[in-house]
């Protein structure tokens, strides 16, 4: 472990147009893997029951600049963090909180879940939280703050209530590999659904309701995702834009989630979306423009089948939610932006020193 003495003498020798040393913890493969684009060094620890185990390389390539080491004592001894990256409060912020002490680095604190009062359960472990363990997280979690601290959408802020300063900073998109490649009326005419783990996140997921859906509604469909006994996940990120471009509709049933990052894929890809209205979701899918959405599994099951039965509805709710995507979840904006903030935390170490 480097002295506080080292942690100084790198923060006034280091090219400031050289590359950060970020401590990280395993969260979301894909969004990590477009984090990796700003072009620093991240490493990545996990914690045992804290935080999620490794990298799963079903989901997305580890990137080159993305390190992980097995044990948080693994840490190299030369090896200098300028910045610790919290991606929740559950599990990794203390463990964050207790690393930046010890190189004398601020934390940047990105949230992706929703606060524990609106859900019923540990997003990590899918453990039904008690109503008093809910309470008391609660109290404790408002006062988890980083440095800088970083929402994944307005809605995913105003539901942790934040009073205080903070940055609201949108997924991006690869649109290179996201992008329509077949015009929706050479496309199969069913309803594609990817997720991972579905039965056992059902809580999160939605996996009764989507069962109950395609009841009703009797459309045909496709699931990508690792969930043995059902579907395989695709090979790589270009096999699963090629999935998505098989299928005239995207059918997204998540009831925890903020935003999945398979809806917007699906939306680059194309796909007419059917969905339903949780989360951020209602912000970005505007019914009967770029998709379809309700809480209810009958309305669910009848907008399959409206779309199913008019191609001209189809083909407009694509070419809607392909120009939502380009306009509003541009990559070299989400590179920017975090590139932005990163740099504002460095400056932010320094004055600390």
């Amino acid at each position: 472990m480097p002295s506080q003495v080292q942690s100084i003498i790198r923060g006034a020798t280091r090219d400031r147009d050289g590359k950060l040393n970020i401590l990280t913890f395993p969260t979301h493969e894909r969004y990590e893997s477009n984090l990796c684009r700003t072009g620093h060094n991240f490493y990545s620890v996990s914690v045992e029951g804290r935080t999620k185990s490794g990298w799963d390389t079903d989901y997305a390539c580890i990137p080159e600049n993305y390190t992980i080491l097995e044990h948080i004592n693994n840490i190299p001894l030369l090896l200098d963090i300028d910045i610790v990256l919290s991606q929740n409060k559950y599990g990794q912020f203390d463990i964050a909180k207790e690393v930046a002490k010890r190189y004398s680095c601020p934390i940047v604190s990105l949230e992706h879940t929703c606060p524990p009062n609106r859900e019923l359960t540990d997003p990590l472990t899918a453990t039904a939280f008690s109503p008093e363990m809910r309470s008391s997280m609660v109290e404790s979690f408002y006062h988890k703050r980083g440095d800088i601290n970083v929402f994944i959408s307005e809605w995913s802020r105003d539901e942790w209530e934040w009073d205080g300063d903070s940055v609201v900073l949108h997924h991006g998109i690869d649109t290179d590999v996201f992008m329509s490649i077949n015009p929706v009326e050479e496309r199969d005419n069913d309803a594609i659904s990817v997720v991972n783990d579905w039965v056992e996140r059902d809580w999160c997921c939605g996996y009764t309701l989507w069962e109950s859906v395609i009841r009703k509604s009797g459309a045909p469909t496709k699931v990508v995702g690792k969930n043995p006994g059902l579907s395989e996940p695709a090979k790589d990120v270009y096999d699963l834009s090629s999935k998505y471009n098989s299928s005239r509709i995207f059918l997204n049933t998540s009831i925890a989630s903020p935003i999945p990052t398979t809806l917007l894929e699906a939306m680059s890809c194309g796909c007419a979306v059917v969905s339903t209205a949780t989360g951020m979701i209602p912000e970005i899918v505007k019914h009967g423009y770029n998709g379809l959405i309700s809480n209810d599994p009958n309305k669910i099951a009848g907008y399959l089948s409206d779309i199913r039965n008019d191609l001209g509805l189809a083909k407009e709710l694509s070419e809607n939610a392909i120009k939502t995507i380009k306009e509003n979840f541009s990559l070299d904006t989400f590179v920017d932006k975090w590139n932005e903030i990163f740099l504002q935390a460095e400056t932010i170490g320094e004055q600390a020193k």
